[in-house]
């Protein structure tokens, strides 16, 4: 009997052709016989999921499905892709409407699922990079996983995954699939705006499974649509809520999770420095606001974003 994926794709962006490019690349998957579903959860986009998917030529084994709401954001959207995911489906993956997968991602991740382990995930190339985010980021030692035979590039994840999160992460959302009956009901924490509940949910399957492998070759490129990041500059409202969100992740990890005194170390150490960045870039954004008020005077602004 074959297999069955559903794809978890939120969606909200206002380029065209995104999704839909998107949706090209699970089409152009190599080697899969697996029935393989997209659920798109249309967020209020303004651009809509039916103009990006219109007259999109699909394999046999490829649909997909499209849910509206109005716009609830990222981690509540998630939710309702991940409720929207059948009793049939074997593997859940993850795609944002942005990027795109390379087309042996989905057979490498359904091989080593069929091994017998509980998630995959793999390199990916960051927005505008052409090294991959592995090898720029210097975080995995292969001298510390064993590869998997007759693979070139998949290998168990012999470390602590938890650890990893923590203190190193190297998960891209886009690259993680994972078997629906060891972790498919977990969800994303909707308390969190912008960021935070990614690296929960993927503590919380460090926790519940130690069977992990990855892949060494990058099999996913990010793209360049709505972006949380890119736009919350110092100077915005975006960047105080996604500082907000970090804190508060951080005392979610210290109340929730048993952590080590070097990974306790670890959190206060970047929560410190945290706090300190964001306390200057809050005051600098305030500034910045009453100056282009007029109730403060230009000069005022350049002498307080020229201090250190």
């Amino acid at each position: 009997m074959h297999k069955k994926v559903s794809v978890i794709t939120p969606f909200f962006q206002r380029q065209p052709g995104l999704l839909r490019k998107a949706i090209e690349s699970v089409a152009a998957q190599k080697n899969v016989s697996a029935k393989v579903e997209v659920v798109v959860v249309d967020d209020g986009s303004p651009t809509t999921a039916e103009s990006e998917v219109e007259g999109l030529a699909l394999p046999p084994n490829v649909t997909v499905r499209i849910v509206k709401q109005s716009n609830r954001g990222c981690y509540p959207t998630c939710n309702v892709a991940l409720n929207n995911v059948g009793e049939d489906s074997d593997y859940i993956a993850f795609l944002d409407s942005d990027d795109v997968w390379f087309e042996s991602h989905l057979a490498n991740a359904i091989w080593a699922l069929e091994k017998g382990y509980d998630w995959y995930f793999s390199d990916f190339y960051q927005l505008n990079q052409t090294v991959s985010a592995f090898r720029r980021g210097g975080r995995l030692n292969l001298a510390d996983h064993k590869k998997l035979e007759p693979s070139e590039a998949i290998y168990d994840f012999s470390v602590d995954m938890f650890d990893q999160v923590l203190k190193g992460n190297v998960l891209g959302t886009s690259t993680i699939v994972y078997s629906r009956a060891k972790l498919g009901d977990l969800r994303y924490l909707e308390d969190f705006r912008h960021t935070g509940a990614e690296y929960i949910l993927w503590l919380n399957m460090a926790v519940r499974s130690n069977r992990i492998a990855f892949s060494m070759e990058p099999e996913c490129r990010y793209g360049g649509g709505v972006n949380i990041f890119s736009e919350a500059s110092w100077g915005t409202d975006k960047f105080l809520t996604v500082r907000q969100d970090e804190m508060k992740y951080r005392k979610y990890i210290l109340g929730h999770f048993t952590v080590s005194q070097d990974q306790r170390r670890h959190l206060k150490k970047n929560s410190d420095a945290g706090d300190c960045s964001y306390n200057i870039k809050a005051v600098r954004s305030r500034l910045r606001s009453h100056a282009h008020a007029g109730r403060i005077s230009p000069s005022a602004l350049a002498c307080s974003c020229s201090s250190r």
